[in-house]
């Protein structure tokens, strides 16, 4: 090994050839930097491209809905952290919107060219922002989406009221008072208690004041039937999720109506978990019932009536039908794509020229075989003297996999699909990444009795802690592999293997430039400050749950939560790619999780985000590493 670090290759190869071809001048820049400029170029037109010119052709009409904030101002008011009523009422209208469109079935809702925005403006005013494909169905979704929207403010103001009036019959029924004989509605109100048909936020307590239909307004009227509708919606759709819960569990999907039914009453007789959900839909359907007699009540006895255009405490102003699309900038944005393109290839030129990349790289490539030899030699004192030898790569992810199985699956069970697959895919990375950054902040440290007598590239030895921890990572896959074989034949009874684990090496590549940055960065500063080898320990742990490996990211949520983890956590995005091409996409139990392929944006993202890393790792161990012998 010492003739090979005193006596780098120094013939003319192929390769040195290429590199001086590369190293030649062509005006201004090197070769090999108008090719990186040209690359950054392409690479940023080649993500901008796609979204701008495939961008739909959309229309915007805007109706408004105004509701006297004296009557329903509450509805501004907090019901939960973060939570006001006005959020309710805009959840529901749009969840009601996307169930109307699912029963014409018209799958377009919520689509970014067929959706519905609901604006917030002064307290009172809320603008509906229709967007469709032409300018009546914009219209239309405007009009729906505002028309909605009234219907659930006085939704929400009428559930105050049905709050008293179930509080009036509680008060009446523990003080054992029956309701009137002429009074049919406050029968249907002492049902509506029995069954919990009308869950509310805040508990129904009793309520000592009379409160009965008679002396209602018709605007409370209208408040209470529009109040009962919402929960009707509710209640459906709960019935329709059970169903589809039920036809999973029996089997029983597309069968008649009766024979549907037994199909499920001989289920339940056997199966415990369809037992249980068969009784409570058949409650759910008994509280459906007596909110659809409430309703049916107030508009043929009350004479409740919706106008949502009608001029009173809460109506639309109808949306115009909109005169041409919007603006698509279509120039404008491709230029500022390859603006941005240019600028990060002028950076990496600028980087260049500070830390002579190309040269070092040719350096790197004469000592080739020492990295090879180095790196052989980790994985032999790694098992030299074990029994099993190579077999440990294969059985310690496989029990720590077990563990993880049998907390999440048994003593926290979290219904995720074929969840040992979903855990292997996402471990076996992670233990490549913390391996590789625990061995790369110790690897100058470790060998500093080499550094100091003989010569070499100083980051042949991060560089041979990322590809030690990279083998390794390699000759466990067969186990991650046997895993999925052994999951789905047991599950699904076939293989379900995907052509999209031919992504694999490419995330793998990204994976090791990022591991290869922090392996540099942080193998330097363990140099001169040795507290960062006994505080990486401590990071990795919290890197660990930070990092969506027992868990999917979408549990965090797709807010700011979400977007903080993938930006600042570039780990978060590469394990999220290892599952999408491997495992798919997170379902629970009952459904297949469907294999993909990374958007290319996010690949690019995490490839920028990598070469950064890389670059300002290079960088500082470039500046420092000149100052190794005498601080070790």
């Amino acid at each position: 090994m010492a003739n090979t670090i005193k006596q780098p290759l120094k013939q003319t190869t192929g390769w040195r050839a290429i590199g001086n071809a590369l190293a030649s001048r062509r005006g201004a820049l090197l070769l090999y930097q108008w090719l990186w400029l040209i690359l950054c170029i392409a690479g940023a037109l080649s993500v901008a491209l796609p979204p701008i010119l495939t961008r739909p052709i959309i229309y915007y009409a805007q109706a408004e809905v105004r509701f006297d904030t004296g009557r329903y101002g509450p509805i501004y008011q907090p019901v939960a952290p973060n939570l006001t009523g006005m959020d309710i009422a805009i959840a529901d209208a749009t969840e009601a919107l996307r169930l109307n469109a699912l029963a014409r079935a018209d799958v377009r809702f919520g689509l970014p060219d067929f959706r519905v925005e609901f604006l917030l403006q002064t307290p009172g005013e809320v603008v509906v922002r229709g967007i469709a494909g032409n300018p009546v169905e914009a219209k239309a979704l405007a009009d729906a989406g505002a028309a909605e929207l009234v219907r659930q403010i006085r939704a929400a103001g009428g559930r105050e009221i049905l709050r008293n009036m179930l509080g009036w019959q509680l008060w009446q029924a523990l003080n054992g008072e029956p309701p009137a004989a002429d009074d049919r509605f406050a029968g249907l109100l002492r049902e509506i208690l029995r069954l919990e048909a009308l869950p509310l936020s805040r508990p129904i307590e009793p309520f000592s004041t009379p409160r009965a239909l008679t002396g209602l307004s018709g605007e409370e009227i209208s408040d209470v039937t529009r109040a009962l509708e919402s929960r009707y919606d509710l209640w459906r759709f709960a019935i329709n999720t059970r169903n589809a819960t039920l036809d999973a569990l029996c089997g029983s999907a597309g069968l008649a109506t009766a024979a549907r039914e037994e199909a499920l009453g001989a289920c339940a007789a056997t199966n415990p978990a369809a037992a249980g959900e068969l009784a409570a839909r058949d409650r759910t359907i008994a509280q459906l019932r007596v909110i659809e007699a409430a309703i049916n009540y107030m508009i043929r006895e009350a004479g409740a009536r919706f106008n949502a255009d009608q001029v009173s405490a809460a109506y639309r102003i109808p949306a115009a039908l909109p005169a041409a699309p919007e603006p698509r900038y279509e120039l404008p944005l491709i230029a500022l794509a390859a603006l941005v393109g240019a600028t990060l290839g002028l950076g990496g030129i600028a980087f260049d020229r500070s830390a002579n990349v190309l040269p070092k790289l040719q350096e790197l490539w004469q000592y080739r075989e020492l990295i090879r030899n180095l790196v052989l030699r980790d994985l032999r004192a790694r098992y030299k003297g074990s029994t099993l030898g190579y077999l440990w790569t294969q059985i310690a992810p496989l029990g720590m996999m077990m563990v993880y199985v049998i907390v999440f699956s048994f003593l926290l069970p979290n219904g995720i699909a074929m969840f040992p697959v979903f855990v292997i895919v996402g471990l076996l990375p992670w233990n490549y990444t913390a391996e590789a950054v625990l061995n790369g902040t110790r690897s100058i440290i470790d060998n500093a009795a080499l550094v100091k007598k003989v010569y070499f590239p100083r980051e042949v030895l991060p560089l041979v802690a990322v590809g030690s921890s990279l083998l390794n990572f390699i000759l466990s896959l067969p186990m991650m592999v046997l895993v999925i074989v052994v999951v789905q034949l047991t599950t699904l009874g076939r293989l379900n293997l995907s052509w999209t684990i031919a992504y694999l090496p490419v995330i793998m590549v990204l994976q090791t430039i990022f591991l290869a940055g922090l392996a540099l960065l942080l193998g330097a500063g363990a140099v001169f400050f040795r507290d960062v080898v006994h505080l990486i320990g401590i990071v990795i742990n919290i890197w660990f749950f930070l990092t969506p490996i027992i868990y999917p990211l979408s549990t965090i949520s797709e807010g700011l939560a979400a977007r903080i983890i993938r930006w600042l956590n570039p780990l978060a995005s590469i394990i999220e790619f290892y599952r999408e091409i491997i495992y798919g996409n997170t379902v629970p139990v009952g459904l297949i999780p469907t294999p993909g392929v990374p958007a290319l944006s996010a690949m690019l993202r995490v490839g920028v985000t990598s070469l950064v890393v890389l670059a300002i790792g290079y960088w500082v161990f470039q500046r420092v590493s000149c100052h190794f012998g005498e601080e070790l």
